[in-house]
């Protein structure tokens, strides 16, 4: 079996935080999670199209259409990632939380000082001139708060500089006690808005004072900043990378090589650096092949990384080590090192890659680690689900497509991460391993629900041969129904985007959807874009000033 590298070569948007929506079409496929799409390469569709209604990873008609289906299934792992994991959601949440949490003080900045943008230029004007105004600070310094965490979370090591030097920077655990507020924020103000099941943000507030009174490095500022040796663009990549390569290993029968993969790039870079770091830390060899029991634990310990939920979904039992218990490259450092002390026998505990397997080991893993397992996460989110009113409604939403106008984009995630808690609290060694299970080559799951299970959780949105967005084809739901879907979704992202704009962005607001869709004209798209963000704030964009 051999490797085409042509059809190998990937591009995931989110290890870059890359804003170019459309993505690099040189590449095979990538994920945006500012938008929220997965796409693919037009060659790689027609060849995915030529299977017909649906992609039969187990029975892939030839190599070709398998490098096809493995490209689709890691650009799938990084809508996992975002709408399955706590990380994940959390960086979804942070650009919806600027326009939603800062909606108060940015109507007071447009009441006081007109349409203008940037504001953080606005701000600097009103600095010069001696002049303060709250509103407008609590607008930056949320909106720095949440990029600090989104840079520090996803690539210190590269941008560690850029956050420390800013002067709105406070300390890291500010930053992340923002983060989780934010996210807290925004699903209780969609669920939960007396705080009745979630733990609230308040409740460790005094906690996180006198760490910074105390001078506790991380949470005062110009505290040093450790910087690990990985971030979560690298977990992201380690995750969705390794599970394609075992797709492929077990759709060769078990051929492919190592020497194969390398030859091809596939490992290089941002794609087998996390795996490099676990090595390291487990104190291990490399494997002899993708189906190896360490890659197995790899695999989960990427899973468990990215698996935070204290302060989010359970309570914050120790704030001093907030930094450590939420950032996902701490997480997994200290994975790794339970996983070296625990031996050789633990460590080659994936052999199966069976759900027991799954709950036995990320068992172990989490007690060490003090952290709530993934067990614990599933089987609280599943129970508000199904106890409590208003996340029932939400179910039900979901089942219907039928979801309430406010809050919608968030109501839509949260929906699929519901969805995702419950679906692998059944099966969690699908999601954990998911390459391993969609070939007949190890079988760890039976093929129906292998099938059912991936038809369930493909993303939302992709693009197609003609490389615009489109909702995905669900059984029982109507056109209209997904129309609205696509409709509500993007209205709303075009609104975070431009509120995005109105806050940073110099110069006039951009109208670029040619990401979205190139069946209208950029005068068209302008209209739909001035009219939600109007809506939203109040103010026409063509009424901006525009200082220069």
């Amino acid at each position: 079996m051999k490797l085409d590298k042509a059809l190998l070569d990937s591009n995931a948007e989110i290890a870059e935080l890359a804003s170019d929506h459309g993505g690099n079409l040189d590449a095979r496929g990538s994920y945006n999670t500012l938008d929220f799409v997965v796409r693919l390469r037009p060659d790689l569709h027609r060849i995915l199209e030529e299977s017909g209604s649906g992609i039969d990873f187990r029975n892939v008609g030839s190599w070709e259409a398998a490098h096809a289906a493995s490209t689709y299934l890691h650009e799938t792992i990084h809508w996992w990632q975002h709408v399955g994991t706590t990380s994940g959601l959390m960086l979804s949440f942070l650009q919806p939380a600027h326009a939603h949490m800062n909606r108060q003080s940015l109507n007071q900045v447009l009441t006081r000082h007109g349409a203008i943008k940037p504001l953080v230029q606005l701000a600097e004007q009103i600095l010069d001139e001696g002049a303060k105004d709250e509103d407008l600070n609590r607008v930056l310094n949320n909106w720095n708060d949440l990029e600090f965490f989104r840079k520090l979370v996803i690539s210190p090591g590269e941008l560690v500089e850029q956050v420390s030097t800013n002067p709105y920077f406070l300390s890291v655990g500010h930053s992340y006690q923002m983060a989780i507020g934010a996210t807290s924020w925004l699903i209780a103000a969609t669920l939960d808005p007396n705080y009745e099941v979630l733990p609230h943000p308040r409740d460790w507030e005094d906690a996180m004072t006198q760490l910074r009174l105390s001078s506790q490095q991380g949470f005062y500022k110009g505290s040093p900043i450790e910087v690990p040796p990985l971030g979560a663009k690298h977990i992201f990549e380690g995750q969705a990378c390794f599970s394609q390569l075992q797709y492929l290993y077990g759709a060769s029968g078990g051929k492919l090589s190592w020497d194969e993969i390398r030859s091809k790039g596939m490992l290089s870079g941002v794609y087998g650096h996390a795996f490099s770091v676990f090595l390291t830390q487990a104190e291990e060899e490399w494997p002899a092949t993708a189906d190896d029991p360490i890659v197995g634990l790899f695999l989960l310990i990427c899973d468990l990384a990215l698996s935070p939920s204290e302060g989010l979904l359970l309570p914050m039992t120790d704030p001093s080590a907030l930094i450590w218990s939420t950032d996902p490259a701490w997480r997994f450092l200290f994975l790794c090192g339970i996983a070296k002390d625990k031996g050789y026998e633990f460590k080659r505990s994936i052999q199966k890659y069976s759900a027991d397997e799954y709950w036995h080991v990320s068992e172990i893993l989490s007690s060490a680690l003090l952290s709530p397992g993934p067990r614990e996460i599933a089987t609280t989110v599943v129970g508000w689900a199904d106890h409590e009113p208003s996340w029932k409604a939400l179910v039900e939403e979901d089942r219907t497509f039928e979801f309430q106008e406010g809050n919608f984009p968030i109501r839509v995630l949260l929906a699929k991460f519901i969805r995702f808690q419950r679906d692998k609290l059944d099966a969690p060694h699908f999601f954990c391993w998911p390459g391993m299970c969609m070939t007949t080559y190890r079988q760890p799951i039976s093929e129906q629900v292998a099938i059912t299970l991936f038809n369930e959780h493909q993303a939302l949105f992709l693009n197609r041969a003609d490389l615009d967005v489109y909702p995905r084809l669900l059984p029982g739901k109507s056109e209209v129904a997904l129309q609205r879907l696509v409709d509500d979704f993007f209205m709303w992202v075009s609104t975070y985007e431009m509120t995005r704009q109105w806050i940073e962005e110099s110069g006039s607001f951009d109208y670029d959807y040619g990401w979205l869709t190139s069946k209208f004209s950029t005068a068209e798209t302008k209209t739909w874009a001035d009219a939600s963000f109007e809506k939203s704030s109040g103010a026409h964009p063509d009424q901006f000033k525009v200082l220069s």
